[in-house]
C-alpha cells in the first residue's frame, strides 16, 4: 500500500546536488545539469508513452511525481513553472543567465535547434526523477521492491507521433489527451487523480507575468481553444482527429530526414539554403507537431509552448530522432553558421558553432555550459533509445524501416465518401521509382505570427476550419513564431518545409486517376489538382498572394530502390519541376530562386 501523501507543496523541493542533482533552491548560477543518475552502470532507455504504460509501477510513478511537478514552489528554479518558462515567456532571468533579448532562450531557425534542446529535456528529466524516488519511498514493504527498481530506472517518455499504433489507436495517446482526471492502479487500489499530462494550471501570479491575452487568462494550457476568452476550454478531439489525419505525412517526412538528410546543416534547422532544394529538416517537422496540437492555443506559440505537458514528451521524440539520426551519419555534426533569428543570449547575426555555450544550461559549478560538442552523446545524460543503444548502423536502419516505412505506405482512400480501398503499396523493393514532393518556402515573419501552409490533392471544401481534416489534404506546414513577432523586411528570415506527394498520387492512381510511371502525366495531374492555403491559428484564410516571400514548388528525385531491409534507398539529387507550379499564386516559376 501507499502511505499517506504529503501534500505535492509541502514535499516539492528536492534536496541538494548529490542527494538531488535537481539542485532546487541553491543560489542563482548553482543549477548543473547532469541528467538522471545511472545506477550499475546500465544506462536505461527512454520508451514511448504507451509502452512505458505497460510498467504499471513505473507509469504510477511518473503521473504522481509529475503532478506533485507541477505544483511545485514557483520561486524554486527546478520547478515546473520555471524550466517551462526558459523556452519562452516569461523573458525573466533563470538561474542567473542574463536576458539580453526580449525573447526566451529557446533556439529556433538555428544549427543549434536540435542540440540545444537536448540539454533543455535532460534538466526536466533530472528533477522528474528525483520526484520519482521521493514517490517510490511511499511504497509499504509488500512492493517496495518493484517500485523501487521501477523508480531507479526511470526516464521520461517519448511520443513517437510518426509511427502508426499496432491497435488502430488514435496516435495522441488517450492518457494525453482523453480528461483532466485519471485513474491509477496503485497497490492499494485505484485512485483518481489529477492527470498532469491534461494540462498544466497555472495560478494568479503566473497568469500576471505572461502578458499577451488570451494568455493571460486562460487558467491552463489549452489545445485547440473553443474561443480566445476565459471560458475557453481545450478541444483535444480535434487535435486527435487532425493529428491522425497526418500521420502518414509525419511518418513520410521523418523517413525521408533518416534516409535522404546526410548533412547536418540540411537536417537540423528550418532556415533557407538559397540554391538547396532540400527543403525539410527536423525542425520544420517540428512545427508541424506544434501547430497542430496547439491551433492557437499554447503549443503553437514558442512563447508559451513549454507551459504544455505534451510538449516534453514532444521534445523527447525530437531529440530520440536526432539520435538516430546521429547514429546514421556519424561523420555530420554542428557546422558554423549564422544565427537568423534572436534569442535571449544569443544575438541575430551572431556566429555561432559546436562548441556554443548551449545557454542558459550549466555542465558544472565553474560556469561552463553545455556545448553541441558536450551535448553530443546521449549517454552523457545517462539515457539511452531502444533503437540505438548497442546496435550497429545496419541493425538502426532495420529499425527505422521498420517502424516508418510501413506507416508512410500503407494508407487507405483519402477520400471519406468513397469505400475503403486496399492499403496502398510502398515503394518498390527493387528497381527505380520517383519521388514527388512539395516545397515550402515563406517568410517566418511573414503574417507577424504562427501560420499554415496546407497542401491539397484535389478538391477541398472552401470553408477553411475543415481544411486541417480534409479527405485530400496531403499536409499541413507550420511556420511556428513567438507570439508577438513584428516583419521587417529587412531582416526577415526565411524557413522552409516539405511534404511528400508520392504516397497520395499512388492512392489516386490505385484508383485509375492517373499512371505514374509517364512522368509528363503526373505532371499533367499536378498542375489540375494540387492546391495550396494558408490559414493562422483562429482558421482564417489568407490570400496566398498576400503571405510576403510565400513559394510553392515542386521536386522530384529518381530514387534507387534499397536492396535489403537493413539498407535505405539511394536518391538522386533533387530536381525542381518549376512548369507544375509557375502561374498559380505564390507558385515557383521561371527565374524564381530555388
Amino acid at each position: 500500500m501507499l502511505r499517506h501523501f504529503k501534500p505535492p507543496q509541502d514535499r516539492a523541493r528536492v534536496r541538494d546536488h548529490q542527494d538531488n542533482p535537481g539542485n532546487v533552491r541553491r543560489q542563482p548560477g548553482s543549477f548543473v545539469i547532469t541528467g538522471a543518475p545511472v545506477i550499475d552502470g546500465r544506462i536505461p532507455q527512454r520508451l514511448e508513452i504507451r509502452q512505458l504504460r505497460k510498467n504499471n509501477a513505473q507509469w504510477n510513478l511518473y503521473l504522481l511525481a509529475l503532478n506533485r511537478f507541477q505544483q511545485m514552489d514557483r520561486s524554486d528554479v527546478s520547478s515546473y513553472y520555471q524550466l517551462s518558462g526558459i523556452h519562452g515567456r516569461p523573458y525573466t532571468e533563470w538561474d542567473g543567465v542574463p536576458v539580453i533579448h526580449n525573447r526566451g532562450y529557446c533556439l529556433h531557425t538555428s544549427s543549434l535547434f536540435a542540440t540545444w534542446h537536448r540539454p533543455y529535456v535532460a534538466a526536466f528529466e533530472q528533477v522528474l526523477y528525483h520526484i520519482v524516488q521521493e514517490v517510490a519511498t511511499s511504497i509499504d514493504n509488500d512492493t517496495y521492491d518493484e517500485y523501487k527498481n521501477a523508480a531507479s530506472t526511470f526516464r521520461h517518455p517519448y511520443w513517437d507521433w510518426a509511427a502508426a499504433s499496432s491497435d488502430g489507436s488514435p496516435v495522441l495517446p488517450a492518457p494525453v489527451s482523453d480528461s483532466p482526471y485519471i485513474v491509477l492502479d496503485l497497490p492499494n487500489g485505484s485512485q483518481t487523480v489529477n492527470n498532469p499530462l491534461y494540462q498544466f494550471k497555472f495560478t494568479s501570479s503566473d497568469l500576471s507575468s505572461l502578458p499577451n491575452p488570451p494568455f493571460s487568462v486562460w487558467q491552463n494550457t489549452m489545445r485547440y481553444p473553443s474561443n480566445r476568452s476565459a471560458a475557453a476550454t481545450s478541444q483535444n478531439a480535434l487535435v486527435s482527429q487532425q493529428i491522425s489525419q497526418s500521420q502518414d505525412s509525419y511518418a513520410q517526412r521523418l523517413l525521408n530526414l533518416l534516409q535522404a538528410y546526410p548533412r547536418f546543416a540540411n537536417f537540423s534547422s528550418s532556415a533557407w539554403t538559397p540554391n538547396s532544394p532540400a527543403y525539410d529538416s527536423l525542425e520544420s517537422l517540428h512545427n508541424q507537431i506544434h501547430g497542430l496540437v496547439g491551433n492557437g492555443g499554447h503549443m503553437a506559440w514558442t512563447d508559451y509552448s513549454g507551459f504544455d505537458p505534451i510538449f516534453w514528451l514532444h521534445h523527447a521524440q525530437i531529440d530520440r530522432v536526432l539520435a538516430i539520426w546521429q547514429a546514421l551519419y556519424p561523420n555530420s555534426y554542428v557546422e558554423a553558421s549564422t544565427e537568423v533569428f534572436e534569442s535571449a543570449a544569443i544575438a541575430q547575426g551572431a556566429r555561432v558553432d559546436v562548441n556554443t555555450p548551449l545557454k542558459p544550461f550549466r555542465n558544472d559549478t565553474d560556469g561552463n555550459f553545455w556545448t553541441s560538442a558536450t551535448a553530443s552523446n546521449v549517454e552523457n545524460f545517462g539515457y539511452s533509445y531502444p533503437e540505438i543503444q548497442g546496435k550497429s548502423m545496419s541493425e538502426v536502419k532495420a529499425a527505422v524501416n521498420a517502424l516508418y516505412a510501413a506507416s508512410s505506405g500503407e494508407i487507405t482512400s483519402r477520400r471519406s465518401n468513397e469505400a475503403p480501398m486496399k492499403a496502398v503499396p510502398g515503394p518498390p523493393s527493387t528497381g527505380n521509382y520517383t519521388e514527388w514532393l512539395s516545397n515550402i518556402r515563406v517568410a517566418k515573419d511573414a503574417l507577424d505570427q504562427t501560420f499554415f501552409v496546407h497542401i491539397f490533392l484535389g478538391d477541398f471544401d472552401p470553408d477553411p476550419k475543415t481544411w486541417t481534416f480534409e479527405p485530400n489534404l496531403v499536409g499541413s506546414h507550420a511556420v511556428l513564431t513567438p507570439y508577438v513577432m513584428t516583419r521587417d523586411p529587412a531582416q526577415s528570415t526565411i524557413v522552409t518545409g516539405q511534404i511528400p506527394l508520392t504516397r497520395a498520387l499512388r492512392a489516386d492512381e490505385q484508383k485509375g486517376l492517373l499512371d505514374m510511371k509517364d512522368e509528363d502525366k503526373t505532371k499533367e495531374y499536378l498542375r489540375r489538382n494540387l492546391h495550396w492555403r494558408v490559414t493562422t491559428m483562429d482558421d482564417k484564410d489568407v490570400p496566398r498572394d498576400r503571405v510576403p516571400d510565400l513559394k510553392i514548388s515542386v521536386v522530384t528525385a529518381n530514387v534507387r530502390a534499397a536492396d535489403a531491409d537493413d539498407e535505405f534507398p539511394v536518391w538522386d539529387e533533387l530536381k525542381v519541376q518549376q512548369d507544375i507550379t509557375s502561374g498559380k499564386p505564390a507558385g515557383l516559376g521561371s527565374g524564381d530562386d530555388v
